[in-house]
């Protein structure tokens, strides 16, 4: 299936007066549109106006690298992977496999150190269990520091770099893909990502950015092989809900070098995500 040129031109004329206007509008495989010629620098700009043009267009904005769409869909496999999304438990297909071995004493107070300072040992919420495991120290890391403000304002330096945008790739190309759906939790019946390349993996991908949208309205704005960016307009409050957020990002995530205690502090205070998984 294609889209008919009045479509292209009605696409087209939903962009005008924004920084899409005078892009290329063309047919790309499996229904989707594409825009070419977006300045990288103006990534979120453009998501931004094809995103509002959507109750126009009836298609969500996703960027991908040029050429970068291989698979066209048929109308089964869409209304499949939509079922699945509703139905997959993502986070039993996509795992964390965290070192939960005793830790030495010196390597507890090394890793504690480095994030807090030596004041980090005799903070209020008490000094780490022993023997503890690196999981159970990086829970334990995030308790004392919203427990104690002086500790958190300490390690800040170590989780605002995560906040907003900061930590999202830049590309020197790209396109912008009008994917034929208003769910964007459906696109990976067209895009790929190297951390879904897996037994159910397209499922599960779908159905956690399912579970983002309806939790924390998150969108998928660009799918760069190895990398996701997203969007989102709520934030969880510091606690239990950030510390599993932060825990799902790292299992979809699976090469992100951040322990679970920097992105659980972060995403409160988030209004976007970085996902990252590299052979």
């Amino acid at each position: 299936m294609t889209a008919p040129e009045q479509d292209l031109r009605t696409i087209a004329a939903a962009f005008h007066g924004t920084v899409l206007q005078d892009q290329p509008v063309e047919e790309g495989i499996g229904d989707t549109v594409i825009v070419d010629e977006v300045d990288p620098g103006r990534l979120l700009d453009a998501w931004r106006a094809a995103r509002a043009a959507m109750p126009t267009t009836g298609r969500h904005p996703v960027f991908t690298l040029p050429g970068d769409l291989h698979h066209e869909p048929t109308p089964a496999e869409i209304d499949d992977l939509a079922r699945a999304a509703r139905a997959v438990d993502p986070w039993t297909v996509f795992r964390r496999h965290p070192d939960d071995r005793p830790m030495e004493p010196w390597r507890i107070e090394s890793y504690v150190s480095a994030f807090l300072g030596a004041e980090g040992l005799s903070s209020p919420a008490g000094p780490p269990p022993a023997p503890t495991s690196e999981s159970e120290l990086d829970r334990w890391l995030y308790d004392t520091l919203l427990a104690d403000p002086v500790l958190a304002d300490h390690a800040r330096r170590y989780y605002e770099p995560l906040v907003g945008t900061r930590a999202w790739h830049p590309v020197r190309e790209l396109q912008l893909v009008l994917l034929p759906t208003v769910s964007p939790w459906l696109a990976p019946a067209w895009i790929s990502y190297f951390g879904a390349l897996r037994p159910g993996g397209p499922e599960a991908w779908a159905a956690a950015m399912r579970q983002w949208h309806q939790r924390w309205g998150a969108e998928l704005v660009a799918a760069f092989n190895t990398t996701l960016h997203l969007v989102v307009s709520r934030q969880p409050q510091p606690g239990p809900l950030a510390w599993e957020l932060a825990g799902q990002l790292l299992a979809l995530g699976g090469s992100l070098p951040h322990e679970q205690w920097q992105l659980a502090m972060a995403v409160a205070h988030s209004d976007a995500w970085f996902l990252h998984d590299r052979p």
